[in-house]
């Protein structure tokens, strides 16, 4: 590697000097440094004001802290107002349609007594004109047996054997 050489005033030499020794590098290495600092940052040293960057970092901290606030008030408040409004809703909701479910199931368990109650009532009462129809078939059949006795007294003619027999198998 070549070796050059520039040409600086004696003042600035010193401070090369003393700034490279405050960040305990040669000077020339570290004159090396600043080259390929200014070249990667893109920073023009002859447009520079004597900004100190902790004093830089502080005022983009407030704009930072600054936009946050904004964006906070703007964007994070009404939309966690709206989502709790929206919870509210939904929670309003749900109550109302619980208790019109426990409604419908108190309405549907009413109309099943009801009807439950009505078929009860209409088997009962099937149940009673199928015993009143039986009763009248056991008078009926007292009635034949009472006719077949008076009509053949000694059962010479096997009716009320016959009688019998048709009764029976109707069961």
């Amino acid at each position: 590697m070549k070796k050059k050489s520039i040409i600086i005033d004696e003042f600035y030499h010193k401070e090369l000097v003393k700034i490279s020794n405050v960040f305990g590098a040669k000077y020339g290495d570290f004159t090396e440094s600043m080259i390929l600092y200014f070249k990667k940052t893109g920073i023009n040293p002859f447009e520079t004001t004597n900004d100190n960057p902790a004093t830089m970092i502080k005022v983009l901290d407030k704009r930072i802290v600054s936009f946050l606030k904004v964006q906070e008030r703007d964007i994070l408040k009404p939309l966690r107002n709206e989502i709790f409004e929206y919870s509210a809703e939904q929670k309003k909701q749900y109550e109302s349609l619980s208790k019109w479910i426990q409604e419908s199931i108190i309405k549907v368990n009413h109309f099943d007594k009801e009807r439950t109650q009505k078929i009860n009532q209409e088997l009962k009462s099937v149940f009673q004109k199928i015993e009143n129809i039986e009763n009248k078939i056991e008078k009926q059949q007292e009635a034949f047996y009472t006719i077949c006795e008076l009509i053949d007294q000694k059962n010479k003619s096997g009716l009320k054997g016959k009688l019998n027999s048709i009764f029976n198998n109707a069961n």
